[in-house]
């Protein structure tokens, strides 16, 4: 992804242009990559003399690179002044409650419970206190998921005969349990096999080998009819829900198409469950006969939510589900997703490269690089006291929004991630693992 970003930037600049209007550029970027990116800018920026015109929902990222910011509501500009003018002294209510809308590393430290985002009001400006939720995870119960030695590679070929020359190591050696209620959170840079962890355990990509067990199921040995049960136990939101929902259907038909196909009911039963569903995640039923297009980008994820309960699964797989979401929406989903946790005793495999948002929401964090699970633990011990010099390096890397702390660097490597290309052959020696504290594992070298 920062490649790709790079070579874009690049295209803009060679017309070597007084004005580079970047149009929210670090909005799907690691932080660590984000952080390069934004850096990049600002050296050509200098040598160049050029304007920057940046559009953003990151305020993080507005704190890091603006100068002035304009606050935009409903088409219209609601407030302008200096970038930390705005930040110490925002006047408009829009404008605190944006400000109070981003979620800041650190401000977990005194609560045991995942916890709401503030809830805003954007006429005043005013919003509630942060809610923490009651506790779902019941202690001594058994894992509704259990992944053990999970390995996915994919092969490389070349030549005339498309002979195998290697493969690329996208998941090693990872194990982890999920417990009914919990929320386990997978986190790392693009590339460190996050998604490809959990679209192998649903077997959306083919496993090379391991473990595991789904709410009973060995889902590496199922068969298509197996497969197709299973999948009633765990359900995925993808990160781009426009992408994930048809665009010729109504989102009443999306809804309704897996309780449909799996055979759970009447038509008329069909229809009962949708409404049930939209009104759930907190859309109005006869939105029923809609299209994705009719809807903004909050609540079409929203209705991809929707859709991921039509089965009444235990296990939602959430892919980066609140990454290209501005910061009053993504509170308002992820407040959405704590409350089915509450209502339904859900658990959350929660794939994200957002920090703040991964602290918020977490009972448990997973650190992955190059594939493989570096560092592992409850969240308060994660965060609070992170050991492994990857994990280091995510939180130094995340934005402050605060402008008057611009000038200090925030550890970000100019190093891409190492390539995950292996020879034929090639194995991955064998991990040891040091215990912290109860539950709190590092990997060591």
């Amino acid at each position: 992804g920062g490649m790709r970003q790079r070579v874009m930037i690049a295209m803009a600049l060679a017309s070597r242009p007084k004005l580079l209007i970047a149009d929210e550029p670090t909005t799907a970027l690691d932080v660590t990559i984000q952080g390069q990116i934004l850096d990049l800018i600002k050296l050509l920026q200098e040598e160049e003399g050029m304007s920057v015109l940046f559009i953003t929902h990151d305020m993080g990222v507005v704190a890091e690179i603006a100068d002035r910011t304009i606050v935009m509501y409903r088409g219209d500009k609601v407030e302008t002044g200096p970038t930390e003018e705005i930040f110490k002294r925002g006047k408009h209510p829009y404008t605190r409650a944006l400000l109070s809308a981003v979620p800041k590393l650190g401000s977990m430290r005194d609560r045991q419970w995942p916890t709401r985002f503030p809830v805003l009001d954007m006429k005043t400006g005013l919003s509630t206190e942060p809610e923490e939720v009651a506790e779902t995870v019941a202690s001594g119960q058994t894992p509704v998921l259990s992944v053990k030695n999970l390995v996915t590679r994919f092969p490389i070929r070349s030549g005339l005969l498309a002979r195998q020359t290697g493969a690329v190591h996208a998941v090693e050696n990872v194990s982890f349990d999920l417990f009914q209620g919990e929320t386990l959170s997978l986190v790392g840079e693009s590339g460190c096999g996050k998604s490809t962890t959990g679209r192998s355990i649903m077997r959306l990509v083919g496993p090379s080998s391991g473990d595991v067990s789904l709410d009973g199921y060995d889902v590496m040995r199922l068969d298509t009819v197996g497969l197709r049960n299973m999948r009633k136990s765990v359900q995925m939101i993808f990160q781009d829900p426009f992408s994930s929902l048809n665009p010729r259907m109504t989102v009443g038909t999306a809804i309704s198409e897996p309780f449909i196909k799996h055979k759970l009911g009447t038509t008329k039963q069909a229809k009962e469950k949708t409404a049930d569903l939209l009104e759930k995640v907190g859309l109005s039923a006869d939105m029923a006969n809609r299209y994705p297009h009719e809807f903004s980008g909050g609540q079409r994820q929203r209705i991809a939510i929707a859709r991921a309960l039509a089965l009444d699964p235990k296990v939602i797989v959430a892919d980066e589900s609140v990454s290209a979401l501005d910061v009053s929406i993504k509170a308002q989903v992820c407040n959405l997703l704590l409350d089915l946790q509450q209502s339904l005793n859900l658990a959350f495999l929660f794939i994200s490269h957002d920090m703040a948002v991964v602290e918020r929401v977490s009972h448990r964090v997973a650190v992955m690089y190059l594939g493989e699970i570096v560092e592992i633990g409850p969240r308060a011990a994660v965060f609070d006291n992170p050991q492994h010099p990857y994990t280091k390096k995510l939180m130094a890397a995340v934005p402050v929004p605060d402008p008057a702390r611009r000038g200090i660097r925030r550890g970000i490597s100019n190093d891409e991630l190492k390539s995950p290309i292996r020879a034929m052959g090639y194995e991955t020696p064998a991990r040891n693992y040091r215990t912290v504290s109860p539950g709190h594992l590092v990997q060591v070298a």
